[in-house]
C-alpha cells in the first residue's frame, strides 16, 4: 500500500482533504471511504490512508425504513479534482461549528493508536504466544493467566497498517525523472501495483538515466532466447510448406500496413514529387487532438529536441512491426508489443547510450538537418536506435525473424518519408491504443499526451526528411553480422555463474545450418 500525499482543510461543517494521486484512473465505485468516531479511511488501490483526528466525524448513516421520523445524516463524498490529479475527500463534522486542531501535522494524524508517546499501558509485556508444557508441575492458576494474558494480548494487539508520510525524497533533488523532456516521476512505479507487464526496469523511480541503458542492455540479452531465433529461421528457410503455412512467415513478409500502403499508393503516382504527401485527418483525428491532448507551449532543450524524433523514430518502428504482425488489424495485445518494443517506454530510455561526460560542443538541431557538429555521432544515434529496435524484436514477439524486423524498418522509412501529417495519423493512432487500455495509459501521461501535442505544434518537415534519409543510409548497411548478443554457453561449476559468448546472428545461422546439413547428409547415406 502506498501513502498518498494529502492537505486538509476545514469550515465549520467539514473537512476536506485533497488526496493527490499519480495518474490513477478515477471511477467512484472503486473509491473506498469509510468514517468511524474519528478515523478516516480511504482506499483506492494502491493508495492507503487513514487519518485518526481528535474530534469526532459524523458516521455514515444506516439505512432506515421510510416510516422513521429520524434525522437524515450527511454523507461523506469524494470527487475527483480536474487538472490536480487528486481526489477531494468532504467530511461532515459531528458537532457543526468545532475547529478541529493540527490539521497541518500529518505524522500525527498517520499514527497508529498508541503511537506519538500515548503508550497503551493495557498491553501487558511478553511474547504473544507461550509454551506451557503439561508435564511440568505448573501451578493451574498460573496457567490460567498466562493464558488470560495471551487472550488480553491477542484483543489489544495494534493491527493496524503503519503509514508513512509522504516526503519529497533525495532522488527528487537528484533528478530522477523520465519521460517527455524528463518532467516526470513517481507515476510508472505507482503503475507497478496495477500489473505493469511493459516496464522492466527493477525500480523505475530510483534509477538514473544512465543505469536505464545498462538495465536495458543486460536484459536485452538475458531474453533472448536463440534456440526461438534458430527455429524460426530454419522454418522459414528449410521448412516444408505445411510448416511455412502454419508459421505464416511468408504472408506477413508481403504485407504492408495500411498507412505505408496509403503512402506507396501516392508515391506510385507521383514518383518525382518531393513534397510531403497530403494527408487529410478525419473527424476521429481531429476530436482527438481537440480533446485528448494538453495545449500547452513546450520549452524544450536541443538535446531533447533530438531525443524527442529518435523515440519518434523508435515508435514508429514497433507501430509498424505491431501492424505487420496482426495484418494491420489492433488486439488487445496492441499497447504491449509498442511498449515492450519501444525502449523509451519499456525501460524509460531515452538517451538510448551512456551519457559521455560533458564538453564544449553544444548540440544543435537546426532547420535543415537532424545532426551535431560531430555527424558521426547523430548517425551513430540513429544507428542504435535502429540496432536496439531489431533486437527487441527477435526477443519479444510471436514472429522473431530478422528480415521481417527489417520490412519494419522499411515501412517506417516510409511513414518519415510521407512527411509530418503521415507521421501524425500514426502518432495518434498509436496514443489511441494506450488511451483505452486500464494500466497502460499511464505512458500517455509521461510520454505520449506530450510528444503528439508537441509533434503537431513544433515538428518539422525538413528535420522528418533528414531524419528519414539518414535512417535509410543506416538500415540500407545493417546485416545479420552487425546484430549480435551475449549468449549463453556454459556454466561455471565452481560458482555457478554462466558463462557467455558473444554471437552475432549470421554466426547463429551458420552454425545450426551446418549441423542441419551434416545431419542430412549422414540421412541420405
Amino acid at each position: 500500500m502506498i501513502t498518498p500525499r494529502f492537505e486538509i482543510t476545514q469550515d465549520d461543517s467539514y473537512l476536506f482533504v485533497k488526496v493527490h494521486i499519480s495518474s490513477i484512473r478515477f471511477n467512484s465505485n472503486n473509491v473506498e471511504l469509510n468514517v468511524t468516531g474519528n478515523v478516516l479511511i480511504f482506499h483506492l488501490s494502491p493508495y492507503y490512508l487513514r487519518l485518526r483526528f481528535d474530534n469526532q466525524l459524523q458516521e455514515e448513516p444506516e439505512l432506515e425504513d421510510d416510516s422513521t421520523d429520524s434525522t437524515i445524516t450527511e454523507k461523506s463524498m469524494a470527487t475527483f479534482v480536474p487538472g490536480e490529479e487528486a481526489i477531494l475527500l468532504k467530511v461532515p463534522k459531528l458537532n457543526k461549528g468545532q475547529v478541529f486542531e493540527d490539521l497541518d501535522l500529518h505524522s500525527k494524524l498517520l499514527a497508529r493508536l498508541g503511537e506519538n508517546g500515548a503508550q497503551n499501558t493495557a498491553v501487558p509485556k511478553g511474547p504473544l504466544i507461550q509454551e506451557i508444557d503439561g508435564q511440568n508441575s505448573v501451578d493451574s492458576q498460573q496457567q490460567t493467566e498466562s493464558l488470560e494474558n495471551i487472550e488480553k494480548t491477542g484483543r489489544l494487539f495494534d493491527w493496524e497498517i503503519e503509514q508513512t508520510a509522504h516526503t519529497e525524497s533525495a532522488n527528487d533533488l537528484l533528478g530522477f525523472k523520465y519521460g517527455f523532456n524528463n518532467n516526470y516521476n513517481d507515476i510508472i512505479g505507482v503503475s507497478l501495483s496495477n500489473g505493469n507487464d511493459i516496464n522492466e526496469l527493477n525500480d523505475p523511480e530510483h534509477t538514473s538515466a544512465n543505469d536505464r541503458v545498462k538495465e536495458r542492455s543486460d536484459k536485452g540479452n538475458f531474453k533472448f532466447d536463440a534456440e526461438y531465433y534458430i527455429s524460426e529461421y530454419m522454418t522459414s528457410k528449410y521448412g516444408n510448406e505445411e510448416d511455412i503455412e502454419i508459421n505464416g512467415i511468408n504472408e506477413l513478409l508481403k504485407f504492408n500496413p495500411p498507412l505505408a500502403k496509403q503512402f506507396l499508393k501516392w508515391y506510385k503516382k507521383y514518383p518525382t514529387n518531393d513534397d510531403p504527401m497530403p494527408i487529410q485527418f478525419n473527424e476521429k483525428e481531429q476530436t482527438q487532438m481537440q480533446n485528448n491532448l494538453p495545449k500547452k507551449e513546450y520549452f524544450v532543450n536541443p538535446q531533447c529536441v533530438k531525443t524527442n524524433y529518435i523515440t519518434i523514430l523508435s515508435l514508429l518502428f514497433s507501430y509498424n512491426f505491431e501492424q505487420i504482425e496482426n495484418e494491420g488489424t489492433h488486439n488487445s495485445e496492441t499497447s504491449w508489443t509498442i511498449g515492450k518494443l519501444t525502449p523509451q517506454i519499456s525501460f524509460l530510455d531515452q538517451q538510448l547510450k551512456l551519457d559521455k561526460p560533458q564538453t564544449n560542443n553544444i548540440l544543435e538541431v537546426s532547420q535543415n538537418n537532424l545532426t551535431t557538429e560531430n555527424n558521426s555521432d547523430e548517425e551513430s544515434i540513429i544507428r542504435l536506435a535502429i540496432e536496439i529496435g531489431i533486437k527487441r524484436s527477435l526477443s519479444y514477439p510471436l514472429h522473431r525473424n530478422f528480415t521481417l524486423s527489417k520490412k519494419a524498418w522499411t515501412n517506417t522509412y516510409y511513414l518519415l518519408r510521407g512527411g509530418k501529417r503521415l507521421v501524425i495519423k500514426a502518432l495518434l493512432d498509436i496514443h489511441e491504443c494506450f488511451r483505452f487500455h486500464d494500466i497502460y495509459y499511464v505512458y500517455n501521461k509521461v510520454l505520449l499526451d506530450d510528444l503528439c501535442s508537441w509533434f503537431i505544434s513544433y515538428g518539422d518537415e525538413v528535420i522528418i526528411r533528414s531524419l528519414a534519409i539518414q535512417m535509410k543510409k543506416e538500415l540500407d548497411t545493417i546485416t545479420e553480422e552487425n546484430i549480435s548478443f551475449d549468449c549463453i554457453s556454459d556454466v561455471n561449476l565452481e560458482t555457478a555463474e554462466p558463462i557467455t559468448e558473444n554471437l552475432t546472428l549470421r554466426e547463429m545461422e551458420i552454425l545450426t545450418e551446418s549441423e542441419y546439413l551434416a545431419q542430412k547428409g549422414l540421412d541420405t547415406e
